[in-house]
């Protein structure tokens, strides 16, 4: 059960509360620091209280970044989360890799669901630059294509990155990806590579250098790091990654070099190459700069003079990082094991018997019927999008219309200053194409209902339409009004594709209704009346100071 400390709760409560998990260790104490100085209101999510802070100062609830229930108790009242809680020594990882699994993984899974539950705006989620580390490029930024991991500390992490992605998807909640250079600093542990250098240096130890010392690394000073995640609560970074890494690459000899000159004149020794070591990218973080103004501005000689500075006047941070442990399932062999325990199981238990049954039974209504459709996605989520968070006037827009219309629709919204997604269904002559994109529109797949033998054609349904309409990247889709059933909508999801659906359904020159912006409107046009329906909704939503945009484009791009 998590518990917040009394004196820190409730200080400033005209103030945008941020929780930060992990806010007790290295990083996320200097952004709880940044956030404050920034005019939010911090609240720590960690195993223990910050060692950084004045007890009380900063209100802390403790709790395990695994258990769900306790982040969406400390989420309460919160804008916004920076998850930071995480192993991010590699050599932990590599010594624990069960629970690196679980604590940058599974922990990044945790606290998205948690956000889902309550409705938290965006999770800013602490990435790494070690996930360049296997792209063939030397030179690398946001846009890089990542290769697959060779190292589980890469993995775990890139892990979240794709959670994140997955549930702004499939759930609405926005994300921002900030990949970190590697962090120095005031208040890093003595396993870090500068502050074991320091330490060696202050005993008079040589200095150890793995390998030839020739890796580079984009380091970045810690309160610069800080200062970057504040900036990306801005509403611009919704569902952007940003690399966050200093301008220099600085080896691992050059620290050595740097140290010695700081703290005088100590040997330096060469070891041996750790296996999986990040062999150094030139990581650019320019995005970072033109979007949110911010850039690393403290020179590593002079960073390494302010942790020295720091580490003379304060006791080192040592130990390893404060976990909790993940309970053991110890269960005594059941009585049939006892009998029989080297005769494989012919069959399964009655209890499993029945279980398989009813998934069996269960997958059948799937595909069968699209009645299952509304109880299937309450068990287990996900179904069409029908509206997203936005703060700009605007709501997305589905247009149902012959074919032969769609050009001369999209056209006609144009001239009032509107787009549509125009759903589409078969193969599309390139001056259509072109005339919808031209108008601002978008070309939309209309996937065909699914019924009991065409679900499991879903797949290349959505694929081949996507490639006909020339959509790249995630396809969005029109989810058939009738006959749209669960088992379609996970193939269609197995494709990269996700359905979108009218919050509101029109098909008359009718009043609208109710209609909040984010919503999506789905229309449905004939050859007799469609300029009549099309000046009917333009009207309507011009008379409440909303626009149209296509449902797509609303959807990657809510903010």
């Amino acid at each position: 059960m998590p518990s917040a400390c009394a004196n820190g709760a409730g200080r400033h409560a005209d103030r945008p509360r941020v929780l930060v998990t992990g806010g007790s260790g290295f990083i996320g104490s200097h952004v709880v620091d940044a956030l404050d100085a920034r005019g939010y209101e911090p609240r720590i999510f960690d195993l223990r209280q910050s060692p950084h802070h004045e007890p009380g100062s900063v209100e802390t609830v403790i709790g395990d970044a695994t258990d769900t229930a306790a982040l969406a108790r400390a989420m309460d009242g919160c804008a916004a989360v920076i998850h930071l809680a995480a192993m991010a020594d590699v050599g932990h990882v590599q010594a624990d890799p069960a629970g690196a699994e679980r604590l940058n993984a599974r922990a990044t899974a945790a606290v998205l669901e948690a956000a889902r539950a309550t409705g938290v705006r965006r999770v800013l989620y602490g990435s790494t630059i070690w996930v360049y580390s296997d792209c063939e490029p030397t030179a690398v930024d946001e846009g890089t294509p990542l290769a697959h991991p060779a190292h589980l500390y890469s993995a775990t992490k890139l892990a979240g990155e794709l959670y994140c992605r997955a549930y702004a998807e499939l759930y609405g909640v926005d994300y921002t990806i900030l990949r970190f250079g590697i962090p120095y600093g005031p208040r890093a542990r003595v396993a870090a590579v500068v502050p074991a250098m320091v330490e060696r240096a202050l005993k008079g130890d040589p200095l150890t250098v793995a390998g030839d010392g020739s890796q580079g690394r984009r380091f970045v000073y810690v309160e610069d790091l800080a200062a970057g995640v504040v900036e990306a609560l801005r509403p611009e970074a919704a569902n952007r990654v940003y690399n966050l890494a200093g301008t220099e690459t600085t080896t691992i000899l050059e620290i050595a070099q740097t140290v010695r000159d700081t703290l005088g004149n100590v040997e330096i020794a060469h070891t041996e190459a750790r296996a999986g070591d990040f062999g150094g990218k030139e990581v650019s973080s320019e995005r970072a700069v033109r979007e949110l103004g911010w850039r690393a501005s403290t020179p590593f000689e002079e960073g390494v003079r302010r942790y020295v500075a720091w580490r003379e006047a304060n006791e080192p941070v040592l130990g390893e990082p404060v976990v909790q442990p993940e309970p053991l399932d110890v269960r005594r062999p059941v009585w049939r094991d006892r009998l029989l325990p080297r005769l494989p199981p012919l069959l399964p238990s009655p209890r499993r018997a029945l279980s398989m049954a009813a998934v069996a039974a269960s997958l059948g209504w799937g595909v069968m019927s699209d009645d299952s459709f509304s109880t299937f996605a309450k068990i287990f989520g996900g179904g069409p999008t029908t509206s997203v968070h936005t703060t700009r006037p605007v709501v997305g827009v589905v247009i149902d219309a012959p074919q032969s219309l769609a050009g001369e629709v999209a056209n006609e919204l144009r001239s009032d200053g509107g787009a549509a997604s125009i759903g589409l269904s078969g193969k599309v002559d390139t001056v259509t194409l072109a005339a919808i994109r031209q108008s601002g529109s978008d070309p939309l797949p209309r996937l065909k209902p699914g019924g009991p033998i065409r679900w499991m054609g879903t797949r290349s349904q959505v694929k081949r339409l996507g490639r006909d309409l020339g959509v790249t990247g995630h396809i969005y889709y029109e989810a058939p009004a009738k006959g749209f059933t669960y088992t379609q909508n996970l193939l269609a999801h197995t494709a990269g594709a996700s359905a979108v659906r009218g919050q509101i359904r029109l098909a008359g020159t009718g009043p609208i209704g109710h209609i909040d912006r984010g919503d999506i409107i789905q229309v449905t046009l004939t050859e007799s009346s469609w300029r009549d329906r099309l000046a009917a909704l333009c009207s309507q939503l011009h008379a409440r100071h909303l626009r149209a945009v296509p449902a797509d484009d609303l959807i990657r791009h809510p903010a």
